[in-house]
């Protein structure tokens, strides 16, 4: 009998511990799935983490904390498949790897993470930086330690080099690049990033450059990820490095500044992912005129072809991905991505389903992030404008839920209960 009293109590204290959280939002205008009508006058009724359904009506739950956009355009929370958030911070540029720069790095990451959540983006994918900073970052975000994005990690960067100065992504052949992408799902990555052309800034990213890897050791990096069934984005502006990246079978081209109709063919062929990261063209523009004279038609270049083939691949039905390289562009500015796709020529419904629906294919989380549905994560954001009408509304987001916690437009805003 004490036995058995013992048992109960543990049981009731555990019970207590892991008590259901309830949350119903009313929202006045619902865009549950980016690209479907809207509804008006809904209830999203929230378990936990997860949506436990959406109701017709302002429905109300005993013991729900109650949420009232009844005044607000609700939607889901915003994915960005293309983040640095070890960049663009002032902690670890003061510091080298000989006086604690990733830790100090981690500073920078958490800033960077606060600013992206509170601009309503609830699920982000980081494709490279340096030490362990990310990694420690999202394991502490999935541990409920730190509030932020939810985090796809792609670890250090596979790149051509020699030396262990070069990075634990470095490599130069086929059997290196093996060892390289093995230390990258040893340190725990969801995603492998390969440079298949350098940065648009060298002559090695230019349009008309080759690979600066050779097909078979773009093919080894992706058939040793594919081991773990991890998949591999490609950073890749020149022609010849989208194409022969496309052929090996990587999920997605990061930038792609030069795409080509053979390009479009083998993004469609291929079922790839196109992440324009057009935002990074406000950097171009601003640059261009301190710019150095060799430097200048390059710039022009990319601020003349980029945007017209980003274009042109949608126009080709290429499944265009938000991402905004945020790191290189502002963190919290993530939906300037999205103004940038509706100035080519997108509906801002469809600009607004690259940044949702289209982005959880993209991390193989269709159903669960993206969409406000039952059995979704309650990722859930809200503006005051309608960004069907106006894609800028979303540079003002007013109210973020991440897995079911309200983080910003909480108690004395939204929230008629506090209660955790």
């Amino acid at each position: 009998m004490v036995r058995l009293t013992l048992i109960l109590a543990v049981f009731m204290v555990c019970h207590a511990a892991h008590a259901e959280r309830w949350t119903v939002i009313h929202a006045g205008t619902l865009i549950a799935e980016p690209g479907s009508p809207p509804l008006t006058r809904q209830s999203v009724i929230v378990k936990d983490d997860r949506i436990d359904r959406v109701a017709a009506g302002y429905v109300e739950l005993d013991g729900a904390r109650l949420v009232d956009l009844k005044d607000a355009y609700v939607l889901p929370g915003l994915i960005d498949a293309h983040v640095h958030l070890g960049l663009g911070g002032d902690h670890a540029a003061k510091r080298g790897p000989e006086t604690g720069g990733d830790v100090y790095r981690l500073l920078d990451v958490v800033e960077n993470a606060r600013k992206t959540l509170a601009a309503g983006v609830t699920s982000v994918r980081d494709v490279g930086g340096e030490g362990w900073a990310v990694f420690a970052m999202r394991d502490a975000v999935r541990a409920g330690v730190f509030p932020g994005p939810r985090l796809f990690v792609a670890g250090h960067i596979i790149r051509i080099g020699t030396t262990e100065a070069d990075g634990s992504g470095a490599c130069h052949d086929v059997g290196s690049c093996r060892a390289a992408v093995r230390r990258q799902i040893g340190m725990g990555a969801d995603w492998i990033k390969l440079y298949a052309t350098c940065s648009g800034s060298k002559p090695c990213g230019r349009e008309s450059a080759p690979p600066v890897f050779l097909r078979d050791e773009i093919a080894s990096v992706i058939e040793t990820a594919g081991t773990r069934q991890i998949p591999v984005a490609a950073h890749a502006h020149g022609t010849a490095g989208i194409n022969a990246a496309l052929e090996a079978g990587v999920r997605s081209i990061e930038h792609g500044s030069y795409n080509d109709r053979v390009s479009r063919a083998l993004f469609t062929e291929r079922g790839a992912f196109y992440v324009p990261t057009l935002a990074v063209q406000d950097n171009i523009a601003r640059d261009h005129e301190t710019a150095s004279e060799d430097m200048k038609p390059v710039m022009e270049g990319f601020m003349r072809d980029h945007p017209t083939r980003v274009a042109a691949a949608h126009a080709a039905g290429v499944k265009i991905a938000a991402g905004s390289d945020a790191g290189v562009t502002p963190h919290g500015g993530n939906a300037r991505e999205l103004w940038w796709y509706v100035k080519i020529g997108m509906s801002a419904a469809e600009a607004l389903r690259t940044a949702t629906v289209v982005n959880a294919e993209l991390l193989g989380k269709q159903g669960e992030l993206g969409v406000i549905a039952p059995g979704a994560y309650a990722d859930i954001i809200a503006v005051r404008r309608n960004p069907l009408d106006d894609i800028a509304a979303l540079d003002a987001v007013e109210f973020v839920m991440a897995g079911g916690h309200v983080v910003k437009g909480g108690c004395g805003h939204y929230m008629r209960s506090c209660a955790p």
